[in-house]
Formats: C-alpha cells, sequence, structure tokens
C-alpha cells in the first residue's frame, strides 16, 4: 500500500509537469467514455432493465404469429383467459384518448383500457387507494372508476391525497378516481407515461364504438404471467392448441390464426426489433471510439515513454526493478483514465437526464426514462479501469526492452536500431481505421437522413396546419359528429388566407391508421385468410386531396353527394389497383370489404406512405366520410399564411364552434411527422457524434505522431536544409510516414465500412457504404484531418534554422 501510495504521488508529479499531455489525455477518455456510457446507459434503461414490474421475466405479451400484427380481438382474449394451461393469469389493455376535465377545462388525455385483472397480472401495489378490479370490469359501461397515474396525479392534481373519491368527468361523465398508481409504474410500454387506467369493459363509453364482441375486430394487447416452470416452447404451444380450436369454431375470423409470445414494453415485436438493432449497433460503434482512443492514448504513452528512455535507463541502472517501473507506469495511465472516467461519468449522467427530460412533438405522451442507476455507475467505473490498463500496458515491451548503457550513450534522443515502423505507428494506422470507418458511418447516416426528406410521401404537408380532435370526448355521436365537423370546417374555411380546407378520420403516418380486408370481386368465402391483401383505409371529406396535397392520377374525387343515399365508392391508390387488378386503371372496377358489401372504384391516386417511411408500397384506399361517419377528426387546413398566424387563427375557429372541445394536437403539419423521421435524425445525430469524436481523436493521433517525428529528427532535416534540401524534400522527409499511414488506416477504413454495411443497415434506412457520395465526403474528410493534423509539425519542418541548429546540438 506504501509503495501505491508513493507510485500515485509520483503520477500526479509527472502529469502535473506535462499539463499538455494530461490534458489532452483527459479530455480524450472523457469523451470516448462518456460516449459509451450514454449509450449504454440508453440501453440499460430501454433493453436490459426489466420492467418494474415484481418477476417481470415471466411477463409476456400475446400476439398474433404473423409479424408486426400485435393485437387481439377480445373475445379471442377471453377464450385464451378460460382456455389456458400455462399462465397463472392474462390481461389485457388499449391505448386510448380522453377528454379529461381539470378546473373545468376539457383536456386530451392518453391512458389505458385495462381488463379488471390488469392490475393483478402486473403485480403491483397502489400509492394511494385501490387499483380496478375484476368486479369494476363486468358489464358495459357499468362502472365509471379510474386509476391515475403517479405523474397526472402531481400535474393535474397538485399530489392532493384527498383525491380518493373525488368525481371528475370523463368524456363529459362522471368518473371516481380510486386510486393512484406508484411512481415508478407507467404499464407495460417503455415510451408511453398515460394518464389514467379506466376498466376494459367501458370501451364504447370512451370510443364511440363496441368492439368487445367482435371477433374480427383486433384492438388490445393481451399481457400474461407464466406459470412457475413453464418455459416459453410450452406456453406457445399451448396458445397455438387453442388457436387450432379457434379456427374450426369461428373459420370466418379466425382462420389459420397462430399466436406467439414477445416481450412487452415496444408494442409486443413492432418496434422492438428496430429499437434494439439501432441501439446494439450505436452500442458497436461507441465500442469503437473507445477503441481509437486507446489506440491514441497508446500511441502517446508509447512516444512519452521513449521520451523518458534515459530516465527509465538510470533507474534501471541504479537498482530499481522493471515490474516497479512498469507498475508506476500502469499507475499514472490508470489514474488518468478514472480522471477522465469521474469527467464522462458526470457528463453522460447530465446529457442522460437531459434525454430523460425529452418529450418529443407528438401526439401521444411519449418519454424515455433513461437516468442512471447503479449498474450504470459499475460500467462507468469498469469502463475507466479497463481502459486506463489497456493503454497503459501498451509501454510495457519498451520498459522490458531498454538497455540502460545504450539508452544513457545514446545522443540527440535517438534511439539506435529504431525500426522503420514502430509499435505505435500500428496503432495509429488502427486509429485511423476505425475513425474512417465512423466517418463512414456518419455520412451514411447523413445521406439517409437526406434519402427520408426527399422521400415521396403523397401528401404535401408544408403550409398546413393540422388539428387533432375526437367529437366523442365531447358528448358527440356519429350523426351530431357528422354534423359538428361541417362547422368546423366551415369555420376555418373561413380563416383569411386559407387556399384549401378538409378533415378525415386519420392522416397518412399518423399513430391512428387502421387496416381492412380486401376481397375481389367474385369473392364467397369472406374468411380473413380468403383476403388478397389488407389496405390502410381513411375517411375523408370531398376537399381532402386538395388540402393535403395529395395527386389524383384517374377518375374523379369525392363530392357532397357521396353520402349515405348514395352506393359505395372508393378511392384507391397505384399499389391497391396493381395489387388487386394488375393494373393502375382500375376506375369503374369493383372490390368486396365483406358479405353483400361492394365498392366501386372511383379514382386513383398516387402512392404514398402511410405507417413508416421504411415501408414497401402499401395498399390504401379513401372513403366519403359521409357515408361512413367517424366522430375522431382531422382538420387539414391549407394556407399561404405562415404557421405562427395559423395555429391561433385555428384554436380560435375550433373554440367559436364548441369550446369544450378538447384538441390533441394543433400545429403545422411538419411537426406532427416529426416522430416518423425521428429515428433518422436520431441515427444522424447519433453517428454524427460518434464521427465527430473519432475525427477528432484522428486530428490528435496523427498531430502526435508528426509533432514527435519532427522533433525527434530536427538534427537530421536541419542537416539536409544546410546540405541544399529543397522544402518538399524536407517535407517528404519529415511527413512520409504520417502520409502512408493515413493512406493505409483510410483504406482499410473504408473496406470496414463496406464490410459493416449490415451493421449500419440496423441503425439507417437505406444504409450503404457504396454511395458514390458518400466514399467522396469520406475520402474529402480524411484527406482534411491528414492536411489539418499535420500543418504545424509542417510549418515547423519548413522554418528549420540549420545553423542555429546545429549550434545548440
Amino acid at each position: 500500500m506504501q509503495n501505491l501510495l508513493q507510485d500515485i504521488r509520483y503520477a500526479f508529479r509527472q502529469l502535473r509537469k506535462s499539463p499538455g499531455f494530461a490534458f489532452t489525455a483527459i479530455l480524450t477518455l472523457t469523451m470516448a467514455i462518456a460516449a459509451n456510457i450514454v449509450v449504454f446507459g440508453v440501453l440499460n434503461a430501454l433493453v436490459l432493465h426489466p420492467l418494474p414490474v415484481p418477476e417481470s421475466q415471466n411477463l409476456y405479451q400475446i400476439q398474433h404469429g404473423e409479424h408486426g400484427w400485435i393485437t387481439v380481438a377480445y373475445p379471442v382474449y377471453r377464450d385464451l383467459l378460460a382456455r389456458n394451461h400455462t399462465f397463472s393469469e392474462i390481461a389485457d389493455a388499449r391505448i386510448m384518448r380522453a377528454g379529461l376535465e381539470v378546473d373545468n377545462t376539457p383536456k386530451a388525455v392518453w391512458g389505458y383500457e385495462a381488463s379488471g385483472n390488469y392490475f393483478n397480472v402486473m403485480g403491483i401495489k397502489p400509492e394511494l387507494g385501490r387499483f380496478i378490479a375484476p368486479s369494476d370490469d363486468v358489464k358495459v359501461n357499468g362502472s365509471q372508476v379510474m386509476v391515475l397515474s403517479y405523474a397526472s396525479w402531481k400535474t393535474r392534481f397538485n399530489g392532493d391525497p384527498s383525491i380518493i373519491g373525488r368525481t371528475v368527468r370523463l368524456n363529459k361523465i362522471p368518473y371516481t378516481v380510486i386510486g393512484v398508481a406508484p411512481r415508478y409504474f407507467n404499464g407495460t410500454e417503455r415510451f408511453l407515461w398515460p394518464d389514467l387506467w379506466v376498466p376494459m369493459h367501458n370501451e364504447p363509453q370512451i370510443e364511440g364504438d363496441n368492439w368487445l364482441e367482435n371477433r374480427g375486430d383486433s384492438n388490445a394487447w393481451p399481457v400474461g404471467r407464466l406459470k412457475p416452470g413453464v418455459t416459453l416452447e410450452q406456453a406457445t404451444a399451448d396458445l397455438n392448441r387453442i388457436a387450432a380450436q379457434l379456427s374450426q369454431e369461428y373459420p370466418q375470423e379466425n382462420k389459420n390464426m397462430t399466436l406467439r409470445l414477445t416481450k412487452p414494453g415496444f408494442l409486443g415485436d413492432a418496434l422492438a426489433g428496430p429499437v434494439h438493432g439501432f441501439l446494439l449497433g450505436v452500442m458497436s460503434l461507441a465500442g469503437l471510439v473507445l477503441i481509437a482512443a486507446c489506440a491514441n492514448l497508446g500511441g502517446l504513452f508509447s512516444a512519452r515513454t521513449a521520451d523518458r528512455s534515459k530516465e527509465l535507463g538510470i533507474r534501471i541502472a541504479i537498482g530499481s526493478s522493471r515490474s516497479r517501473i512498469l507498475r508506476q507506469l500502469l499507475t499514472e495511465s490508470v489514474l488518468i483514465s478514472v480522471i477522465g472516467g469521474i469527467a464522462a461519468t458526470i457528463a453522460a449522467r447530465l446529457l442522460l437526464h437531459a434525454l430523460s427530460q425529452f418529450h418529443p412533438h407528438t401526439e401521444i405522451p411519449v418519454q424515455f426514462l433513461v437516468e442512471p442507476d447503479r449498474v450504470v455507475y459499475l460500467f462507468a467505473a469498469a469502463l475507466a479501469i479497463i481502459t486506463g490498463a489497456l493503454f497503459g500496458i501498451i509501454p510495457a515491451r519498451q520498459v522490458w526492452k531498454t538497455d540502460p548503457n545504450q539508452t544513457m550513450k545514446a545522443a540527440g534522443g535517438t534511439v539506435p536500431g529504431q525500426r522503420r515502423f514502430a509499435f505505435r505507428d500500428i496503432l495509429l494506422t488502427v486509429q485511423i481505421a476505425l475513425c474512417c470507418l465512423l466517418v463512414t458511418a456518419s455520412f451514411v447516416s447523413l445521406q439517409g437522413l437526406r434519402k427520408t426528406y426527399a422521400m415521396p410521401l403523397g401528401i404535401e404537408p408544408e403550409g398546413v396546419t393540422i388539428a387533432t380532435l375526437d367529437a366523442t370526448l365531447a358528448g358527440y355521436n356519429d350523426e351530431t359528429g357528422a354534423q359538428l365537423q361541417k362547422r368546423l370546417l366551415n369555420a376555418v374555411t373561413a380563416i383569411p388566407g386559407v387556399t384549401a380546407a378538409a378533415y378525415s378520420n386519420s392522416t397518412p403516418l399518423s399513430i391512428d391508421n387502421s387496416n381492412t380486408s380486401i376481397y375481389a370481386p367474385e369473392t364467397t368465402d369472406f374468411s380473413i385468410a380468403n383476403s388478397k391483401f389488407n389496405a390502410t383505409y381513411y375517411e375523408v371529406s370531398p376537399t381532402y386531396f386538395a388540402a393535403a396535397g395529395t395527386r389524383l392520377l384517374a377518375g374523379r374525387v369525392f363530392t357532397d353527394h357521396d353520402d349515405k343515399k348514395s352506393p359505395d365508392i372508393a378511392i384507391v391508390n397505384q399499389t391497391f389497383a396493381k395489387k388487386l387488378f394488375g393494373t393502375e386503371n382500375a376506375v369503374g372496377k369493383r372490390y368486396m370489404n365483406g358479405p353483400k358489401h361492394s365498392t366501386e372504384i372511383v379514382g386513383v391516386v398516387e402512392d404514398g406512405k402511410y405507417v413508416t417511411l421504411t415501408e414497401d408500397p402499401t395498399p390504401a384506399v379513401f372513403w366519403p366520410i359521409a357515408q361512413v361517419p367517424n366522430t375522431d377528426t382531422f382538420l387539414i387546413v391549407r394556407s399561404s399564411r405562415p404557421s405562427v398566424e395559423m395555429v391561433p387563427a385555428v384554436r380560435q375557429a375550433v373554440a367559436s364552434v364548441d369550446p369544450s372541445l378538447p384538441t390533441f394536437q394543433l400545429g403545422p403539419w411538419s411537426d406532427t411527422l416529426l416522430m416518423v423521421t425521428f429515428p433518422a435524425r436520431a441515427a444522424t445525430i447519433a453517428l454524427s457524434v460518434l464521427g465527430g469524436l473519432a475525427t477528432m481523436l484522428a486530428v490528435t493521433g496523427i498531430f502526435g505522431l508528426a509533432s514527435y517525428t519532427v522533433s525527434k529528427r530536427m538534427r537530421e532535416l536541419g542537416i539536409r536544409v544546410a546540405l541544399g534540401a529543397q522544402h518538399t524534400q524536407v517535407l517528404r522527409a519529415a511527413l512520409q510516414r504520417t502520409a502512408i499511414l493515413l493512406g493505409v488506416g483510410s483504406v482499410a477504413g473504408l473496406a470496414l465500412g463496406f464490410a459493416a454495411s449490415k451493421l449500419l443497415a440496423s441503425i439507417v434506412y437505406q444504409a450503404t457504404a457504396s454511395d458514390p457520395l458518400v466514399i467522396f465526403a469520406v475520402a474529402v474528410t480524411m484527406a482534411a484531418i491528414g492536411l489539418i493534423a499535420a500543418a504545424i509539425p509542417a510549418r515547423r519542418a519548413f522554418t528549420i534554422n540549420p545553423a542555429k541548429l546545429l549550434r545548440d546540438e
């Protein structure tokens, strides 16, 4: 221990003697370790950390066997609950929106419709009061009770402890608050922070549509808790046994149905795969930044050890053991890494806290709680110590090979017998290769972001203000809601500067999209398995296509005469027409979407993006909202005025029609699409930061090697100048090795970029490192890095005064 304390004190003295080296090393480590802590903190919170419920490892979400089909019909949930042998309990839940009156003012909120056993399955205890019980979820609209989330209780009701038993109005219906959920609990989805929970059987009252007995309407997310000792394979087999029974009992709705289990957290497997792939990919690249930092610092330590060769030789000559010297150097490196690790942990904690407070501009209350916990701090400590040991052990070979007689006789600081390429050159080559790989990833992400914004969407969101409403929340039904929608349309159309306005039940790329089964005209078997495909559908007013900026390619748009008294008609997109009829010329043709339900196609519009930006061409169908009334209302207002003027104008117009209407979202349409572009923007930000860090490491690494090479060869270069060498010859002699290493490392980095295309594809949509624009940008960047890093050493070589230098020697 006494020797260790001596080593630590000596290490501090050495760092004080070389403040430039100490600052560079600590800053390098701080940036590299902080990047890894931040990425690991997000990965730990969203992937590795279990849901905050007891025995969460036994909790599984039940969904259809078809990839991406995450919901199950409520009657199927009841059958699973009654017939299964492998789950101790299965609950059902569905995300819903509602209008909550707070201080006599309607507020648009999000919550869950949950089965009566939901909280029993979760296994948690209330903060206040009690949870929804099975007896509260028996009759349709039979029990008006609600449980508040902890955040909703604190923010909307000021944390009032007497909230239990209070009556509040939900969709203008009196509800009694019976409990408050614990602070840490937000349901089974990691990104959604609801305001409240209500009984599932109150769904008709909340949504205005009763699907509780409809086997063909998949709406909810069953979550079950496995019995002790039951394996995932056994539970899956048991579920598919029930699915096979239901396929025979209800062939029209459940034909060929299969079920599977996924871990809850990201809407089953709908988001889990992309989120996991993105985070693991970024974690891998952050690890490469750390390796590059270790290579950088290893090179610096190696050069510094070479400069201290005379000191080391003297210490060995007077009796110091090589192991003691190595231990002292290792103590110095670990001390640097610990200081850098502490600084990195502080910086990472601030960044993770900022990410936890980040609320994307989305319709639903999205938030990612990624505050660091004990696991993250342990990871940071281990990373700092391992990193210090890793780059600190690099000079070990120099210490072990040091000849005290030779080093004390060597003049001018040059060690005889120096190899053409030293180990630190190899480290720099590795560092440059990793930097080139990360710079390539950065440009790939930038190209992906450019493609994202240039992608044809089938709509023109610029210049459009959109307001999201639900007439049901204010007590309207389909008939009175249709009258309300017309009054709202008239009110916003009257706003000065409005060029087009419309309303619909949903919009492309919103979270409120639904599918319908499409059948050929001659179909007689209307089971789901016999459908041609599923199409995303929209119920729109006649002026929708003008307001949304969707091009009509053939036929006509809807008119005010297309109502319930007229034959059923539809407008389809190009993909719909091609898939069903093999041609885009579908005007006048008919399709079936149910028994005795034939619909005529009167128009064809351009394709677009409807659910995600990464989807393949998807069929879509548009119906006149007058033929299929819907109280969900998206007001679409196109105007030549700026959004800062239009938003308050639309808000005032809506209030003039009915001030009790809660508005879920009101703003520029382009802002509401930020969530769908969020993956591309997140990838660009993450990879650009990592690429920037790698660039800084490459600059410092090349600068360090070039400066060290020039300083060690000053006498030689002075002699060359005295003998008449030209500037280009001096520059080649001084920096040729650095240029070769830069070229070799850059070529290796580009090769790694091509090899890592699969990894990049998990982070960036349509990622490819073979894009000529990406290759050109990487080549220019690496050349710029070399020029910037070598500029000062090159200037020093150009300004050599041989007379003064040789006189000093």
